[in-house]
């Protein structure tokens, strides 16, 4: 059936003006981003045909645009559309966050998560604060493997004394959504923590963005919270 063939109750786009975006499954969004399907088939096909080979929206975020643009009825231009709608959620969702005062995990989860929860390997960032704790700008200092990113003090402190900061925290990803602190994790924290105090520049949390669960409702891990920092 195509799109619009489907009684006009049911069709993506009329739904999303009658109950608003958060009734829509993911399939029904990407439907919206894509107006029309291949011939004989809806947008609606196509983006359940989406979802069935990258498995979820995280997956589909994190694929590259020559991937998506594979899937029949996608193309480069409705790929490329895919990409750009998730990337506007992700820096308003990064500009909201960026007006708070960045005093415990849940707010630097809330600056950087939205993306690091996309990205395929580890990434290793640090939150630069002033002595009010408000952001000054968020830099990645290593990019690693999927399984290791290798963080070095010069790496993480250098932003910081460039850019005069007072404090930082440093927060890196599990692309796996575990966010459970492995022990090279545990390893490196002791380690800035050494150098922070040597530099005085406060290492004020080491947060790790994972997936929510049930044994991490957040999806993050702070080594603050559990008492490293």
């Amino acid at each position: 059936m195509k799109l619009h063939e489907m009684p006009n109750e049911q069709r993506p786009r009329t739904r999303l003006f009658e109950r608003g975006t958060g009734a829509l499954r993911d399939a029904e969004l990407l439907a919206v981003l894509l107006p029309t399907g291949p011939k004989g088939a809806c947008a609606l096909q196509v983006a359940e045909e989406l979802m069935a080979r990258f498995r979820d929206l995280p997956s589909i975020a994190r694929a590259p645009v020559e991937e998506l643009a594979k899937v029949p009825g996608v193309g480069e231009v409705k790929a490329a559309q895919i990409h750009a709608a998730i990337e506007i959620g992700v820096r308003l969702a990064r500009r909201r966050a960026a007006a708070n005062k960045f005093d415990d995990a849940s707010r630097i989860a809330e600056l950087v998560g939205p993306e690091m929860r996309l990205l395929p390997s580890e990434s290793a960032r640090v939150v630069l604060l002033n002595a009010k704790l408000h952001l000054i700008a968020a830099e990645e200092v290593s990019r690693g493997l999927l399984d290791q990113a290798l963080v070095h003090a010069r790496e993480v402190f250098a932003p910081a004394i460039a850019r005069r900061a007072y404090a930082l925290v440093l927060v890196h990803n599990h692309p796996s959504g575990d966010p459970t602190p492995s022990e090279a994790d545990i390893r490196i924290t002791r380690s800035l923590k050494e150098s922070s105090k040597v530099l005085d520049i406060p290492l004020l949390d080491h947060v790790i963005i994972g997936a929510p669960s049930t044994a991490y409702p957040e999806g993050w891990f702070s080594f603050k919270a559990a008492g490293y920092l």
